[in-house]
Parts: C-alpha cells; sequence; structure tokens
C-alpha cells in the first residue's frame, strides 16, 4: 500500500499536464485523451463509481509476472463475460520483463509483478515520464513441490533448501536417509519475479549458487516446470501455488521449515515463503486511457471473489479498500491541482544541512516508533536543527487520530498501516496520507529472568496465555500451576491491533476478558510489570527488550527465535514494518518536514539496530526517496 499512498500525489500534476487543467501545464490538450472521456470529470461525491463493462470502451494491455498471470487472466475473463467488448490481453513473460515493456518500451498498460518494482525500473519509468503506481492484489505462497512418487521428502529446512538448489549433487548430499540419486532442478528463469523472491529469501540475494547448480532447467514457462517436476521421483521445483493447487493430483508441496504452505499459515506469516502479488499502471496511462483506470477498479472489486479459485489467498479487504480509497483521493486531487515549491532537483533530492533547517515539527503517534522517530529527531538535533521537534508517543490509533482528525500533528508514526476509516477522516480534512516505510519490529514475547520454564511456545499457546488459561499449567501440565500475570499494551496501540491480528484472528474479546491482565499505552509499565513477576509475560517492540534485556528474556515462538536473522527469512512470526506518514500539505506548508523526512530516510538504517529494531531493505528507502523526488518533481511542474 505505502508506495500506492506515496504516489497519489503526483497525479494531480500528471493528470492535468496531460488534460489542459492548469495554466501551467505544458502541451495542454483540448480533446479528450481517449475514447470514453477522462477519469477527472466523473461525479466522486459518493465515492468511486460502480464499473459496468458493458460500458467501457478501448483496449488494455496487460503483461508480467507468469505467477500473476493466472490472477490477472481470470479477472479480464470475468470483466469480458460481464459484457466488456473490447481487447484485453494478459501475456506472461516474467516480472522483469514486464517492466521493461512497462517502464522501456512503454507498450503496456499495466504490468503484473511477483514482486516490488525496483529503483532502476522507476527511473526507466521516469525517462518515459510514467510513474508507476502499485495496487497489492493478492499473496501467493511460493510452492516447493516435488512428485508424487517421491515417498522421502515432507519437509525442509531453508538451510536444507539452499542446498538442494545449489551444491548438494544427490538427495543424500541433504539427508544421508535419503537416496544417493541425483537432484534435478526445476526453477523459473532469471527474468521472474519468483526467481527473484526465491534468490532473496533462499541465497540472501545471491544468484551465483543456484545458477551454478548441476541439473537445473530454468524457464519462465511454470508449465514446463510442473511437467519436469512431475516425471520424476527425484525432481524438485518452486513456483506459484496455483500452478500447484492445478496439478495437485500430480504433485505434493513439501513444507519449509516444518510449515506448510495453507491459507493459515499465509495469514499468520508462518510460512516462510509467502510473497505479495502486484499491478502496476502510470498516472498518465489512465488519462489517455479511462478504460484501464475501469479495469483496475473492477479488479480491486472483484479480485477476493476469484483469487482463492485461481490458487492464492486474499490480500486483506482493509488492503484493497485502502487502494480504492487512494484512487478516489488520487481522482479528487485531479480535480483540486496544486502546486508544491522546491529546491534544484536535476541531481537528485538535495542532502540535508540540519543547520539551515527552519521551523518546529510535530511527531505523534505509535509507542512501537516513538524510540526510533525520537532516536532520528535527537540526531537531527546534534547535527544542528535548532528548533522544537516533537515525538509524543501516544499509540497508532491516536496518533491518526492527531494527524487526520484534529490535524495538529505533521508526522503520524504508526506500527500498522493507516486503516480506511483514518483514511477518510483524512480526506475530510484535505489530508492524503503519504506512507513511509522506516523499518520492521520484532514483537517480543517475554517473561522475567527468574521465569525457568518457559523458553518457546506455539501460537495456539500463546493465545491461550493471553487469553482463557488461569495458571501455566492450563497452557503445558509440566509447568507451574500458577496464575499467569498478563501484561499487553492498550487497545489504542498498533502493538495490540497487530498482536490481535496474528494471535487472535482479529477477535479482541479473548483477550479483552483475559483475567489478571494489565493494558496500558506505555511500554515501560509493561516493561517493569513483567520484570517484577517470575509468573507473568507481556510483550512490546523488541526495542523495549533490548533496553531491558539484564531482567528480561525473550520467548521464542513456534521454536524460532526474535533475532536479526529470523526477521530477515520471515520464519519468526511477529515481525511487522514500521511506518511514518506525512501529508503532501503539511509538506508544502512546512519544508522543514519534508527535510526531516529526507534526513530521516537517509541514516535511519545507521540508528536503527542501536534502537532495537531491524533495517528495511536499503532498496525500500531508497524507493521511498526516488518516490519523493520524483513527487516533488511532478508537483512543481
Amino acid at each position: 500500500m505505502g508506495r500506492v499512498l506515496f504516489v497519489w500525489m503526483l497525479i494531480a500534476a500528471m493528470v492535468l499536464a496531460a488534460c489542459g487543467g492548469s495554466d501551467d501545464a505544458a502541451g495542454p490538450v483540448d480533446e479528450p485523451a481517449a475514447e470514453g472521456g477522462t477519469m477527472a470529470g466523473s461525479d466522486l461525491s459518493d465515492g468511486l463509481p460502480d464499473v459496468n463493462p458493458l460500458e467501457v470502451t478501448g483496449d488494455i494491455i496487460s503483461a508480467g509476472s507468469s505467477t500473476v498471470f493466472p490472477l490477472s487472466e481470470a479477472m479480464a475473463e470475468r470483466f469480458r463475460d460481464e459484457g466488456y467488448a473490447y481487447n484485453i490481453t494478459v501475456d506472461s513473460i516474467g516480472s522483469g520483463a514486464g517492466f521493461e515493456r512497462f517502464c522501456v518500451a512503454g507498450e503496456s498498460d499495466i504490468s503484473n509483478a511477483s514482486r516490488p518494482i525496483k529503483d532502476s525500473e522507476i527511473e526507466s519509468c521516469g525517462a518515459i515520464d510514467r510513474i508507476p503506481i502499485e495496487f497489492r492484489v493478492g499473496t501467493d505462497a511460493l510452492a516447493v513441490t516435488v512428485s508424487k512418487d517421491n515417498d522421502f521428502v515432507d519437509n525442509l529446512t531453508m538451510e536444507e533448501l539452499a542446498l538442494v538448489f545449489s551444491s548438494a549433487q544427490t538427495w543424500a548430499d541433504v539427508n544421508p536417509d535419503w537416496p544417493a540419486e541425483p537432484i534435478q532442478r526445476f526453477s523459473p528463469g532469471t527474468d521472474s519475479g519468483t526467481f527473484d523472491y526465491f534468490v532473496e529469501e533462499v541465497f540472501d540475494k545471491d544468484k551465483e549458487p543456484i545458477l551454478s547448480a548441476d541439473a537445473i532447467q530454468l524457464s519462465e514457462d511454470d508449465n514446463i516446470l510442473v511437467q519436469g517436476v512431475i516425471g520424476s521421483k527425484y525432481a524438485v521445483g518452486y513456483f506459484g501455488y496455483a500452478y500447484y493447487q492445478e496439478n495437485a493430483d500430480s504433485l505434493k508441496t513439501v513444507a519449509i521449515n516444518g510449515v506448510e504452505a495453507t491459507a493459515a499459515n499465509v495469514d499468520n506469516a508462518s510460512y516462510p515463503l509467502a510473497r505479495p502479488l502486484y499491478i502496476y499502471t502510470d498516472a498518465g496511462v489512465i488519462a489517455e486511457k479511462p478504460q484501464v483506470a475501469a479495469f483496475i477498479n473492477f479488479y480491486l472489486t472483484y479480485v477476493n471473489e476469484e483469487i482463492e479459485r485461481v490458487g492464492y489467498f486474499p490480500a486483506e479487504s482493509s488492503v484493497l479498500e485502502a487502494a480504492r480509497q487512494s484512487l478516489l483521493n488520487a481522482m479528487k486531487a485531479v480535480e483540486n491541482g496544486g502546486t508544491m515549491a522546491g529546491s534544484d532537483l536535476s541531481d537528485g533530492l538535495p542532502e540535508v544541512n540540519p543547520l539551515e533547517v527552519t521551523g518546529d515539527i510535530i511527531s505523534a503517534g505509535s509507542s512501537t516508533v516513538f524510540p526510533l522517530s525520537e532516536a532520528m529527531a535527537e540526531r537531527f538535533r546534534d547535527e544542528g536543527y535548532a528548533y522544537n521537534i516533537t515525538v509524543d508517543s501516544i499509540g497508532s490509533g491516536a496518533g491518526f487520530e492527531r494527524f487526520c482528525v484534529a490535524g495538529e500533528s505533521d508526522i503520524s508514526n504508526a506500527s500498522r498501516p493507516i486503516k480506511d476509516s483514518e483514511i477518510e477522516s483524512c480526506g475530510a480534512i484535505d489530508r492524503i496520507p503519504i506512507e513511509f516505510r522506516v523499518g520492521t519490529d520484532a514483537l517480543a514475547v517475554t517473561v522475567s529472568k527468574d521465569n525457568d520454564f518457559v523458553d518457546s511456545l506455539t501460537m495456539e499457546e500463546l493465545a491461550l496465555v493471553f487469553s482463557s488459561a488461569q495458571t501455566w499449567a492450563d497452557v503445558n501440565p509440566d509447568w507451574p500451576a500458577e496464575p499467569i500475570q498478563r501484561f499487553s499494551p492498550g487497545t489504542d496501540s498498533g502493538t495490540f491491533d497487530y498482536f490481535v491480528e496474528e494471535v487472535f484472528d482479529k477477535d479482541k474479546e479473548p483477550i479483552l476478558s483475559a483475567d489478571a491482565i494489565q493494558l496500558s499505552e506505555d511500554d515501560n509499565i509493561l516493561v517493569q510489570g513483567v520484570i517484577g513477576s517470575k509468573y507473568a509475560v507481556g510483550y512490546f517492540g523488541y526495542a523495549y527488550y533490548q533496553e531491558n534485556a539484564d531482567s528480561l528474556k525473550t520467548v521464542a515462538i513456534n521454536g524460532v527465535e526474535a533475532t536479526a536473522a529470523n526477521v530477515d527469512n520471515a520464519s519468526y512470526p511477529l515481525a511487522r514494518p514500521l511506518y511514518i506518514y506525512t501529508d503532501a500539505g503539511v509538506i508544502a506548508e512546512k519544508p522543514q518536514v519534508a527535510a526531516f523526512i529526507n534526513f530521516y530516510l537517509t541514516y535511519v538504517n545507521e540508528e536503527i539496530e542501536r534502537v532495537g529494531y531491524f533495517p528495511a531493505e536499503s532498496s525500500v528507502l531508497e524507493a521511498a526517496r526516488q518516490s519523493l523526488l520524483i513527487a516533488i518533481k511532478a508537483v512543481e511542474n
């Protein structure tokens, strides 16, 4: 959702330029850009219009990921079945080739991808005046598969999986109990987002081990991979879950780290090879071809009715609704226009000299993000910023209320994505929230150092601990029959929301009705509560554990400890992104906010581990800074 929200502020300038809606727009166009009119002319007072495919005119060209292909093809087929009478093309050519066709050749209207767009691809798009807009449309559990005839492999650790697809010559090289038969490997080609994702997760982005493996066949056609795996008892392959499901009578999936690829395990983030699925378009394309906007609106509206049949897993309805709300905000922004003054950006975003930044900054929100934002504010001051910068710890929900309802803060800190209702509240005061991913928190489940019986909990045991279990013996009969003392962030905290979502499937009632539970928005109160009793347990951001590691110990979840490596490889089930939000109007009115965010994104990875969290990928931060650069350029024009 982040990059989507971030680029909506660009659309006003771009579409106005295309449609002649501003005196400053270059090359005004008097005629409609395409048959069917422009999006900017729609009545948006009641939200996005319903799409009637019978009324949509003009062709649509879509290309990219072979993983997303079955889903986009299903949505295109439904679009046709409901009356769309023109040509809609969905080509399966791989994510990289899809972005090349979209960003270099400019020949497609929609790019399908099983990975986020890369910085270099964003730059290529910029060279042809395209700014890619990202839509999350679902989740794929990448399936590692063997033939149904394979009677020896049911599970692989991530380390064994790396061996299977690199240096191991035979299955016995991986496990001496397995046959000494050569491994036959089947992998998507190097232009596939599936390949990129597998290499990133299994080989830490190093392609060499898999590309130098013996007996490996690479193909951009997943059906070739499927048939290869089916054809031999000693073959192994990986591809999108839809291709496994289509051939489940001949294939079996291999559990990874003991976790099977099921909807429940994808939802609770315990399956380590799950990944988002995306489609991309560009505001200029939407302005020229309104049928593309209509199809994407239709896609986001009905994708969850089709996705499981295709073989993937639904995105949260809130993710899809937030995307549609962002589209609505974008179209309203097109109608309202607006400009933003800036500096010379020809060589990229300028370096920030805090000595030269003037004006106060107000930041408020998540208690989890608080230590990180406070550290960045302190560094900003230490390097010369002489004005007031306030960072208040009030919880993610209260932070969004201050930002979106009262309009009193410039930056909102959050340990969860903004909700649809909060986006709507922002819209009511003419704010469009812009999201920046700044790091990752591993939520720490902790007990006192005096606790000598709890070292690990399953997710099911964790749910019992924070709900119906009266004593520790109710969870495990080998543990003391002592009452459990529970410490939890308050209900206005993003940490609470995240915990309830992951542990209780969004149902607050079990934890709120638990005996002996203390809730507080102040994590330090929770920390002291856990330290104070051998029979206490609590959860909070990892930074608060690290600050008190001499008195606390973390509890492994599903046998996986909260370490940087386990957060990176997605095996720790309670890891979550950290965000800050602002608004284009705030940036225009208070350039010091843009300067601080630029500074934050530039140096956050130098501070984040000291604070106790885990870095976002440098590519994520660079993409955010590149988006900021493109945004400012677009608004200036």
